[in-house]
């Protein structure tokens, strides 16, 4: 081997000696600050959904983290294609959105990951769908409707309540519509069915973010309904300290409410407070429906069936 040779074969050692402590030493130094992953699941669409070319695809996810999830991007085939982020700017330690992508022919792979306060990622959450080509046909009506149904609320007199949102279904084919997100405090109806079937508590958030004793506090739901029609229901919230899960620490009072199809965020009443403790207090909120009849009350599980939302917030003087 020529000297030549022999220095530029020292030279790459060298450098791929680097970049192995380069790599350990980032390694150490996310040990030694403490730094934990985001967790992040897709709810919609499922796997092997089809789309037609031309549809917007909604990807609806949902992020959690202990120290505030502050960013979660939406990929398309390994390319990152939009990023969002939550209403409260120092971070949600739950985070659902939905984000959108324009459907091109083929196989794809969409991905979500999501990144706290700290900047570290969470391992990407992946749906593989199929678009075909061509635009979707969407069928005319046979007949239009000439006005919206008539709701009567419970002791009132009759509305006429606007559709927040078109349905959205499991797609098979047919052109998905994307939901949007709706806060406010709904229409109130006679309750038809309690915790329907296909009715799913996403997540639940806290207003304010940082409630202090004494002061009233407001619990928001993001409900996701796929029966195909509004649903009438009694709800409320249940307060809970972290290591007594059984032990309800107060509720708020109950709402009829009804959820259109899609995804609607609801406020509860805001007749719940804390009074007294001399130092900071956690507590969990919980979402609840409640039995018109029999007053029984059963907890909403998220979309994945993976349990109930909770909603972890300290209550301070």
């Amino acid at each position: 081997m020529n000297k030549r040779s022999f220095q530029t074969l020292s030279l790459i050692i060298l450098f791929a000696s680097l970049g192995v402590v380069a790599c350990d030493l980032g390694t150490v130094t996310s040990l030694a600050l403490g730094t934990s992953k985001p967790q992040i699941t897709i709810q919609s669409p499922l796997a092997g959904a089809q789309f037609r070319e031309g549809d917007d695809v909604p990807v609806l996810s949902t992020a959690t983290d202990k120290s505030g999830i502050v960013r979660v991007e939406l990929s398309v085939d390994g390319a990152a294609i939009r990023s969002d982020a939550p209403p409260i700017v120092q971070g949600q330690t739950s985070f659902s959105v939905i984000q959108t992508w324009k459907a091109t022919p083929g196989s794809h792979t969409l991905s979500v990951r999501a990144f706290n306060t700290s900047s570290a990622a969470s391992d990407p959450a992946l749906v593989a769908i199929t678009v075909t080509a061509g635009a979707a046909t969407i069928p005319a009506p046979t007949s239009a409707p000439t006005s919206a149904p008539t709701l009567t609320p419970l002791g009132g007199t009759p509305i006429n309540p606007v559709i927040l949102l078109t349905p959205t279904l499991e797609p098979s084919g047919t052109t998905p519509i994307v939901p949007t997100v709706t806060k406010t405090r709904g229409p109130t109806l006679t309750p038809t069915i309690s915790a329907p079937a296909g009715v799913w508590a996403v997540s639940i958030r806290v207003e304010p973010s940082k409630p202090k004793n004494n002061q009233p506090v407001t619990f928001f739901v993001t409900f996701l309904n796929k029966t195909g029609t509004p649903q009438g229901f009694r709800w409320r919230i249940r307060i809970f300290e972290p290591d007594s899960p059984k032990n309800s620490k107060g509720d708020t009072t109950p709402l009829d409410n009804t959820i259109p199809v899609g995804i609607t965020e609801l406020a509860s009443s805001d007749n719940w407070t804390i009074h007294g403790p001399a130092g900071c207090q956690q507590y969990l909120a919980r979402v609840f429906s409640v039995d018109p009849s029999t007053k029984q009350e059963t907890e909403y599980i998220k979309p994945d069936q993976s349990g109930g939302p909770a909603a972890g917030f300290e209550i301070c003087p």
